[in-house]
């Protein structure tokens, strides 16, 4: 078998059926598997999954291990001779293996590629460098710290550190190297893993021409115990790989225990209204079960200078995922649009996130 896709999921059902769309098409020319671990999710999930027909292997968690020892658990089971881990709140190109095994890699350690989010944004968490002791103190106070790698988004070449929302690694060079540290429940999991590959002399691969949606932040909830873990993935980053300077641990620490007070005390906003001046369906037919919950929806099945101002619907029965990314990348800036992914079965519509807020869901 040539690729194992794990995805680990958390009560995000409908994003992880999105994705699951959208992996499905793409490995419909590979000998693959599709791995869903499932961390004790309370939305249904399983449930719902159980109800698709899916050609998927279902692993059910009786607790939510988080992400590292989650990923660890399912390549247990995992028989692809390379290992893709994968975010649920992402949609991948139908041409995303193709473009990966026509790549010729030396020493190949880590392949991730270019991420946008749910409104066409890049994200620089794409590519980063690794994170020494006057990075990480300017990272968690939020001054400009050179965290992100100067790679142009659109090229392809060595990195410090990939994202784990999306990694393919080789399996057996991720069991010699012991895959992702348990220590970490979520965030920074990633920056040990390709430190770890990159310290045991293989090369980590940014590939700007190839394009995934992150919706980000699905499978998480900012509240006290994100933020804790999104902190303290520093911490046991440092601890891990700086571990001398102890006077700086401290400081990191205190740091983030106000970070983290400050956060509750002011949360961000977020906007989930669909009523907006105008709602467009891009596709090349009406939809009965959009026109039934809002009234007046304009069809369009190509782009003009109508997409602005308004809930831009995407409809991947007529757009192929590979379409619906380049639609993103096309329309991002200066349009005002809420774009919203409609699933296959009309059952319900993703609205897309950015890097502040989560999306959201209507069932239909």
């Amino acid at each position: 078998m040539k690729v194992s896709v794990i995805i680990i999921s958390y009560n995000c059902k409908s994003f992880l059926d999105y994705c699951i769309q959208s992996v499905t098409e793409a490995l419909k020319n590979t000998n693959a598997e599709i791995i869903v671990f499932d961390n004790s999710s309370t939305d249904g999930t399983v449930e719902f999954l159980r109800l698709k027909d899916y050609n998927i292997k279902l692993i059910e968690s009786d607790n939510n291990l988080g992400f590292s020892k989650a990923n660890n658990e399912a390549v247990k089971s995992a028989k692809g001779e390379y290992l893709f881990f994968l975010n649920p709140d992402t949609i991948i190109p139908e041409d995303f293996f193709d473009n990966f095994f026509k790549k010729d890699f030396k020493n190949f350690g880590i392949y991730g590629c270019r991420m946008i989010d749910g409104r066409g944004n890049f994200l620089r968490e794409s590519k980063r460098n690794f994170p020494n002791s006057k990075i990480i103190f300017k990272k968690i106070i939020g001054l400009k710290s050179n965290y992100y790698s100067k790679l142009n988004e659109f090229d392809f070449g060595e990195v410090d550190v990939l994202c784990g929302a999306n990694m393919i690694v080789k399996n057996l060079t991720y069991k010699k190297i012991d895959g992702f540290n348990n220590d970490y429940f979520m965030f920074g999991e990633d920056i040990e893993l390709s430190y770890r590959f990159k310290n045991t002399g293989y090369c980590n691969f940014y590939d700007g021409n190839m394009t995934i949606v992150h919706f980000k932040g699905e499978s998480t909830k900012t509240n006290i115990n994100y933020l804790k873990n999104f902190y303290g993935a520093m911490e046991i980053y440092y601890q891990n790989i700086f571990s001398s300077n102890w006077f700086l641990l401290f400081m990191i620490k205190i740091i983030s225990k106000f970070l983290i007070f400050i956060n509750v005390l002011m949360p961000k906003k977020q906007n989930i209204n669909f009523q907006t001046a105008k709602n467009i369906l891009f596709s090349n037919k009406l939809n009965t079960a959009l026109d039934k919950r809002f009234k007046g929806i304009i069809l369009k099945s190509k782009i003009d200078k109508s997409f602005e101002n308004c809930n831009l619907i995407l409809d991947p029965n007529y757009l192929t995922f590979k379409q619906i990314i380049k639609t993103l990348n096309m329309l991002k800036n200066g349009n005002n649009i809420n774009f919203w992914f409609l699933s296959k079965d009309s059952s319900y519509m993703l609205k897309s996130g950015d890097m502040n807020q989560k999306g959201n869901v209507i069932f239909l």
